[in-house]
């Protein structure tokens, strides 16, 4: 596995992966860091749903294994890591806005998914929260496969605009799919966090904060959007407390 951005952070595992005991200013705080000084960090969030796929999914387990940063995203996740002083799980959304307002001016925010318009939409209600914010670009995927060309062509976009962090948004497991492939491209930190550019943007309003690090937030999401959720949350939970169990140590 790649060499953790901190090196002695304690780290747990999770159906086999190795989780870091991050919250999330800790984690926002290691990000700011290895973006200004130009350090690769494949950074995951891990939820329930992204764990219970992995026993299946090589190509999502290799991108895991092979991260400088997979955070607890999610209550069940964070509990596991209790013992190693996990207090709550990181939230793409909060990790966003705390990486925003700790690294300031200073860096140089790329937002590659959502809907078209969703990351234009994304960056400007940031920078209501953080004036001296800099995007310098924000970009729709495609709806089809990210093609090799396509992700030379995105590399490319990146390095040209002077970015020292992407932000993907394409939902487990395609985000964390392309976090790894684009790594050897982009010296920078690459941080997939999916939902957050739907809740930044406003096109799907988050779960109220009383429900949220409460464990029931899916249950909200799933109500919300329960033709598209109904899947990850009804047989992927169930499915990762499986997993959980036969990883066990």
């Amino acid at each position: 596995m790649a060499e953790l951005a901190d090196p002695t952070a304690a780290r747990y595992a999770v159906c086999s992966v190795p989780i870091t005991a991050a919250d999330t200013s800790e984690a926002g705080a290691r990000i700011v860091r290895d973006a200004i000084e130009g350090r690769s960090c494949q950074v995951h969030l891990c939820n329930a749903y992204t764990l219970s796929l992995v026993d299946r999914d090589e190509e999502l387990r290799t991108a895991l294994t092979h991260a400088e940063l997979n955070l607890a995203d999610g209550v069940p996740v964070a509990r596991m890591g209790r013992k190693y002083g996990m207090q709550a799980p990181v939230r793409g959304s909060e990790l966003v806005g705390m990486v925003a307002k700790v690294g300031g001016g200073r860096l140089f925010h790329y937002f590659y998914g959502g809907k078209e318009g969703v990351a234009e939409l994304m960056a400007a209600r940031l920078r209501t929260q953080v004036p001296e914010l800099k995007v310098v670009g924000t970009e729709a995927p495609p709806f089809t496969a990210i093609t090799d060309e396509h992700l030379a062509g995105l590399s490319t976009r990146v390095r040209d605009s002077g970015a020292n962090i992407l932000w993907i948004g394409l939902g487990t497991p395609r985000q964390d799919y392309l976090v790894h492939r684009l790594a050897d491209q982009l010296p920078i930190p690459i941080v997939p966090v999916g939902a957050a550019f739907d809740f930044w943007s406003g096109a799907v309003k988050e779960a109220p904060r009383f429900v949220r690090g409460t464990g029931l937030e899916w249950v909200y999401r799933l109500v919300v959007e329960p033709r598209r959720l109904w899947r990850r949350y009804l047989i992927g939970n169930p499915r990762f407390l499986v997993s959980a169990w036969r990883h066990r140590s």
